[in-house]
């Protein structure tokens, strides 16, 4: 990794600067924007009755069978639902993210 030491020095005296003229003119300086949680933390593993809520969620009905299972090379929750509307579902949660990765009616 190259480090370009005038540019680094560059921006950290703008920084100072910046921050210095605020305080003397009796403003509080800006705190520096934080990156988005999304960008820097994993989402957590979700459990089978997160899984089960989300699944009824996106189709009401009855929860006929919720298992782990794999799905598309992930890890999943596999949740069958026979909807109010008559059809049946299958919804496939991945349960390191809770991500949704397949849902299929019949």
């Amino acid at each position: 990794m190259i480090i370009r030491k005038p540019l680094f020095t560059a921006l950290a005296l703008a920084v100072s600067f910046t921050a210095a003229s605020a305080f003397a003119a009796g403003e509080t300086p800006a705190a520096p924007m934080a990156a988005p949680m999304a960008a820097t933390a994993p989402a957590a593993p979700i459990t089978k009755e997160q899984a089960t809520e989300m699944a009824l969620k996106a189709h009401p009905g009855k929860v006929t069978k919720a298992y782990e299972d794999s799905h598309k090379g992930k890890k999943t929750w596999e949740i069958k639902i026979t909807g109010d509307d008559g059809k049946k579902w299958e919804v496939y949660y991945e349960i390191a993210t809770g991500a949704l990765v397949d849902e299929k009616s019949k």
